[in-house]
């Protein structure tokens, strides 16, 4: 079903396009377009555009696709060559420039095959295709002064050469070496053969890019070695929970609360830092990340809870102050607007804030220097419709919610925000999440959340200044 596209413009405060986003721009300009010009790096935990000096504070949306990949085989499909859709993409990241939006979050497909990452599972380099599909991407967010962040499903890319080809020094992590199936999505933290491919399928876009369009590497914000990374206590080691699981040559009891969370904790450390240091080792500037939800949003007070959480959801996910404590750059949470008849949406939002430890996670970025980004917030249907007509999406409680979910948010000490999402050619008027360039005014509250930042970084930056002219 096609739908007629809105211009973001026609409804959003195009006064903010001009001046909420002046710091984040990227500075440099050829021929009319918004070139962006350094890598954003970190300093002092917060993103900075290396190449001006200026504070970046990443403010923009998701954008993902999902389709045919094989044969019978559907999931992210952003970059696929059967799939991707040059004119939607640089309509797209003209009209986020032109409203006033600096960062696209996006993912990148695991699967094998014409349509994949790879062409076939014995290979060890990119499908051509889906690399020229990249590159197009990132040159059309570079012409219009965007940033990309590049995220992965958790599921592993489909290529052998990847997963056998060792990385540097990986022994030191002690993971389980021996073929163990039964862990499952568990495996992916605990044994070799997925953390290489993660960390060697990236490497080898960083070199496709090198080779390519070495140019577009600085539009790469960060990759993101996954999406909400976590683990599921119904598949092993969890489920039958031994008392001498052995990892990293430490044996952990996993008939205890405690012991579960410190495996989960050892496991997503090493993970994390092997990854990320294969990375960095790849292209020394480049950022990388993980994402998670809250404990609260799979129905967990918080971590090593286990035995008295009342849900049945079997995912955990991995403990942000785990993430924080490895060579990763920064770290993503996700956060949604909701509210109930019992707690307001600043209430819900403390709830799932303490079940990620904050403020002390807040407390040990800071000490650390790592910014922690919302790659993901948004508000969904179900919250919005009213009856006797459930069918009907009323978006002006939506927007409504989500201006109260900022003005809540802009308390907290993050450095960012993404919105969920912007919709792709599939899109339709009664998705559960709201896609942006069908109903744009669910851009006007994130961006009156930037023009305030902005404003209050332009008030601390003035009284520094007056302080040292003192």
């Amino acid at each position: 079903m096609k739908h007629t596209r809105i211009l973001l413009t026609a409804l959003l405060l195009a006064p903010l396009a001009g001046t909420a986003t002046e710091p984040a721009r990227a500075g440099a300009t050829s021929n009319g377009d918004k070139v962006t010009a350094g890598r954003i790096a970190i300093r002092d935990g917060r993103f900075v555009d290396s190449g001006t000096g200026r504070a970046f504070r990443p403010f923009g949306v998701n954008y993902y696709r999902l389709g045919p990949i094989a044969e019978n085989k559907h999931g992210h499909s952003a970059f696929s060559p059967g799939t991707y859709d040059e004119a939607f993409i640089t309509r797209m990241m003209e009209e986020l420039s032109r409203s006033g939006f600096n960062t696209v979050r996006s993912f990148l497909s695991i699967h094998s095959g014409t349509n994949g990452i790879v062409t076939h599972p014995q290979s060890g380099e990119v499908n051509p295709a889906f690399l020229r599909n990249l590159v197009h991407f990132l040159r059309a967010a570079r012409t219009h002064g965007i940033r990309v962040i590049l995220s992965w499903d958790i599921w592993t890319p489909d290529s052998r050469a990847w997963a056998e080809t060792p990385l540097v020094d990986e022994a030191r992590h002690g993971w389980v070496t021996e073929p163990k199936q039964e862990l499952k999505v568990n495996g992916f933290r605990l044994t070799p053969q997925p953390i290489r491919a993660k960390a060697n399928a990236i490497r080898a876009l960083i070199g496709g890019l090198r080779q390519s369009a070495p140019e577009l590497l600085p539009v790469v914000l960060a990759w993101e070695l996954e999406n909400e990374v976590h683990f599921i206590l119904d598949q092993e080691p969890f489920s039958s929970r031994p008392a001498a699981f052995v990892f990293g040559g430490r044996a952990f009891d996993l008939g205890t609360d405690s012991g579960a969370q410190a495996l989960m904790d050892a496991s997503t450390r090493a993970w994390a830092t092997a990854c990320a240091d294969a990375i960095h080792a790849a292209d020394p500037e480049a950022l990388v990340s993980a994402s998670v939800f809250t404990f609260n949003a799979v129905g967990r007070q918080g971590p090593g809870t286990w035995s008295k959480d009342q849900t049945k959801d079997a995912r955990v996910p991995a403990r942000p102050l785990a993430l924080l404590d490895t060579s990763l750059d920064f770290v993503d949470l996700h956060l949604y607007a909701c509210k109930s008849e019992t707690e307001t949406i600043a209430q819900h939002l403390q709830r799932h804030l303490a079940s990620v430890e904050m403020p002390l996670l807040a407390t040990e970025a800071r000490r650390l220097g790592k910014p922690i980004l919302i790659g993901e917030s948004g508000v969904a249907a179900h919250y919005m419709r009213r009856g006797p007509d459930w069918q009907t999406i009323p978006h002006d409680i939506g927007v409504n919610l989500l201006r109260d979910f900022h003005q809540a948010l802009a308390a907290q000490p993050f450095d960012g925000v993404l919105h969920w999402h912007y919709g792709s050619p599939d899109s339709t008027a009664n998705e559960e999440y709201p896609a942006l360039y069908l109903f744009p005014q669910y851009g006007e509250p994130l961006l009156l959340a930037l023009k305030a930042q902005e404003t209050e970084m332009i008030r601390k930056t003035t009284t520094i200044q007056q302080r040292e002219k003192q």
